[in-house]
């Protein structure tokens, strides 16, 4: 059946002069934090309207090591390209707007924990009797059902309750440390509820309804680890049942952690070093390399001029102990070599032979590298509050409705007036809300 709007929100369809896959779509975004604005923030690139709805303080990121009041890192690197309001919802006038806000928007997003939005009056089946064709995303630590359901979460604490927090085999003080560089179950998050929610868009324009979309950090960390968590049950039940039962009998007499660890090891291979993926030094910086075949891996072996049987024919498993053994017997002559020439010389070689590698950059080289400038993915913005700022611009090209970095990040409760006009409020009714703290600008900062 044709697609055809059910309430006053602004339709799919958009001219030729509005540039964005998602131009003429308006998001209203409640998230805080990482998962959810990270989300928007794709949105937003794509051309969608995204309205974020603040706290009268604001979203919590923007005070984790503030650059400014108000302002910090972490907040400005999601929340680019967006507007800006801050609503005092524990009071009626706010709930009032943000539920006005909800009946006129394509798409609501959410990351309260199981409860808030039902209190709130923005729980999906109140916000889709307003608006059938609302497109609904709830994002929670751990989802609605089960023993963890409920709970808060952050990434950590996905990585912990997903085991991913293994992979690293780095330990600190007899414990092991999650994953630090990213930020690795809220970014797959954001990316997964990006997803769903462009694929409903698309369904929307097929059956005129919105629908329910449910993410969580937990799911998507479980997601990430499409290999660890692929089990061939004939070969790995059997393993995995033995270890979980010493596991548990262990446990009783207070089994510590690097006994544990070290007892999976036993049970379960642990990869060892691998001389073909991994970086090397050379005598002025690094380099990395990355064969993941064997015809690479013999072209790596042969520039480098050592013996290494274990990669000839199609066949490499890097858990049998053939060529862990090889590995650790070649690793010292490996380094020795790399690091008789510069990083320079060694891509020249290897690129001759077709091996995958590459410089190691510090990130400050990032800023003004010719590749990066080349490819103009950096960005540079002029922040209200801070000035020009630069981050990394949205990484997709489109050919038809190019993607774009829109405006900067907003300054808490920067659009509040603009919004409350396009909701249809005049401006004695918009003076008074702002009198009153319901709504809250940065230049009246809550408690101000």
């Amino acid at each position: 059946m044709p697609f055809v709007p059910l309430v006053p929100f602004v339709s799919l369809a958009y001219d030729a002069a509005m540039t964005g896959a998602l131009a003429g779509i308006r998001v209203a975004d409640f998230s805080e934090y990482i998962a959810g604005p990270y989300c928007t923030m794709m949105l937003a690139d794509m051309g969608a309207d995204v309205v974020k709805v603040e706290r009268p303080e604001g979203d919590a990121w923007r005070h984790t090591a503030p650059v400014a009041p108000y302002e910090s890192r972490g907040f400005l690197g999601v929340n680019r390209g967006k507007r800006s309001i801050a609503l005092d919802m524990e009071r009626a006038q706010g709930r009032e707007i943000a539920r006005k806000l909800c009946a006129g928007a394509d798409i609501v997003v959410l990351n309260y924990r199981p409860g808030v939005a039902e209190r709130l009056g923005l729980d999906y089946e109140s916000l889709s009797a307003l608006n059938p064709a609302l497109i609904y995303c709830e994002n929670t630590a751990f989802g609605r059902a089960g023993p963890y359901a409920g709970r808060p979460g952050f990434d950590i604490l996905s990585q912990a309750a997903t085991g991913m927090v293994l992979y690293e085999q780095k330990l600190e003080r007899g414990v092991p440390t999650f994953i630090t560089t990213l930020a690795v179950a809220d970014l797959t998050t954001g990316m997964f509820m990006s997803f769903a929610i462009v694929s409903a868009l698309y369904a929307r324009t097929i059956t005129g309804q919105g629908q329910r979309i449910e993410t969580s950090l937990f799911a998507s960390g479980l997601a990430a680890q499409y290999r660890p968590l692929l089990s061939v049950e004939e070969v790995d039940r059997p393993v995995r049942e033995g270890f979980l039962a010493e596991l548990a009998q262990r446990r009783k007499s207070g089994l510590r952690y690097e006994e544990a660890a070290k007892l999976r090891n036993e049970y379960v291979a642990a990869r060892g070093r691998n001389n073909y993926y991994r970086i090397y030094e050379t005598r002025d910086g690094l380099i990395a390399v990355a064969c993941l075949n064997n015809r690479q891996r013999r072209a790596m072996r042969d520039v480098l001029g050592i013996e290494d049987a274990t990669v000839e024919g199609m066949a490499y498993d890097w858990f049998s102990e053939e060529v862990r053994q090889a590995h650790r017997s070649n690793v010292a002559a490996l380094e020795g070599r790399f690091r008789e020439r510069s990083t320079v010389d060694w891509i020249a070689a290897l690129d001759a032979a077709d091996v995958p590698c590459g410089p190691v950059n510090f990130p400050e080289e990032i800023f003004g590298h010719p590749h990066v400038e080349a490819n103009g993915l950096m960005v540079t913005m002029d922040h209200p509050v801070l000035g020009a700022i630069r981050m990394p611009a949205s990484p997709m090209r489109m050919s038809g409705t190019p993607a774009g970095s829109g405006p900067p990040p907003p300054a808490l409760g920067q659009h509040g007036p603009e919004v409350l006009r396009e909701l249809g409020y005049e401006e004695a009714a918009i003076e008074r809300l702002v009198a009153e703290g319901v709504v809250v600008t940065r230049e009246r900062p809550a408690g101000g």
